[in-house]
């Protein structure tokens, strides 16, 4: 009896620090976004996987935007991909820039003025730990939250966060549908300032 008593108790508590364990590392996360701590951020955030998150939706954003078609496959494909949203991506994928970006909720980078409605991720918006817990989908090595919590759905980032060596990493976001369009007006403007000076 005591040690299925002790067994149960130790199952528990793995759950309860499996659950506590990405919510901690994005608290972490979220504090060095606001005080812009390049190096933490650095630590929490797997840029390579954050590209390819922002390229397609970028390039995927710009389909829309201009009705252009690209097969799926020439989407998937990273060398398409990066020559139509890389001068845009670019702009987004440092440690500072990716901060900003998260910290006022739009891309300063590359948009000096703010479109309306937008809210950055912060300590006091990101929610209670209640909110941030309803907002979050936990799976195998993987969680994944919306925030802010006081925003619709639609306008909230969705972070997606991997264990990668025994550490909480960023590997996706996914913008709000109005910062997607937004980004999607950039690179066509990008791409009309070379075929204008011809």
């Amino acid at each position: 009896m005591r040690k299925t008593a002790a067994t149960i108790l130790t199952l528990g508590l793995l759950w309860i620090g499996y659950i506590v364990w990405p919510l901690y590392d994005l608290s972490v996360l979220v504090r060095a976004i606001g005080t812009r701590d390049v190096d933490t951020v650095t630590r929490h955030v797997y840029f390579d996987a954050v590209r390819k998150s922002l390229t397609s939706q970028i390039v995927a954003a710009y389909t829309r935007r201009t009705g252009t078609h690209i097969s799926p496959l020439a989407q998937s494909m990273a060398a398409a991909a990066l020559a139509i949203a890389d001068p845009v991506v670019n702009k987004l994928i440092s440690p500072e820039a990716l901060s900003e970006l998260l910290a006022v909720g739009w891309p300063m980078a590359v948009v000096a003025d703010p479109p309306p409605g937008t809210v950055g991720v912060s300590a006091s918006t990101v929610g209670s730990i209640w909110q941030i817990f309803g907002d979050s989908e936990y799976g195998i090595g993987r969680f994944e939250v919306t925030v802010p919590a006081s925003l619709p759905l639609r306008q909230r980032f969705h972070l997606t966060f991997q264990l990668l060596q025994w550490r909480w990493q960023l590997v996706g976001v996914i913008l709000p549908d109005n910062i997607q369009n937004l980004l999607a007006d950039e690179v066509v403007k990008a791409m009309q300032a070379p075929a204008q000076k011809r």
